[in-house]
């Protein structure tokens, strides 16, 4: 079986995968790029041979400020260049793929951390993991049409 890495990328994302064991799995997005090249680098080692899907994000979007888009393009920069580095095939999923949810985020991240609990009744989900679960859930179930 392929192993998958899921990210939602940004510092309120988060990463999920299954692990060795076959159990699911989800973390924060760790602080600081250092952290997040660790933690990808560690995962890259426990799991081997994973692609990584990984939520494809636009850049400038209405009501941002142009320094917090750029900030934001750079981290998902650099998430990118570490699987890239790590020889991790990258797959990008559109934030669409996760099924139709309320219009405001506020409410769309809770409806999703909430289906993502119901999912997983053994796991501690938050607003952080919700979405990186999801695309987990998404990418096991689809794995075979990649």
């Amino acid at each position: 079986m392929k192993q998958i890495i899921a990210i939602d990328p940004g510092a309120s994302g988060g990463i999920a995968w299954v692990d060795a064991d076959g159990i699911v799995c989800a973390e924060p997005m760790p602080d600081g790029m250092t952290a997040q090249a660790d933690a990808l680098r560690s995962l890259a080692a426990s799991i081997g041979g994973a692609t990584a899907f990984i939520e494809k994000v636009g850049g400038y979007m209405p009501g941002n400020s142009g320094p917090a888009s750029c900030k934001f393009a750079r981290h998902c920069g650099h998430i990118e260049a570490a699987l890239y580095i790590l020889g991790i095939p990258t797959v990008q999923v559109a934030p669409g793929v996760l099924g139709t949810w309320p219009a405001e985020k506020p409410e769309r991240k809770r409806a999703i951390r909430e289906a993502m609990a119901r999912l997983y009744p053994g796991l501690r989900v938050t607003l952080k993991t919700a979405d990186a679960l999801g695309i987990l859930t998404w990418a096991m179930r689809n794995r075979n049409g990649q």
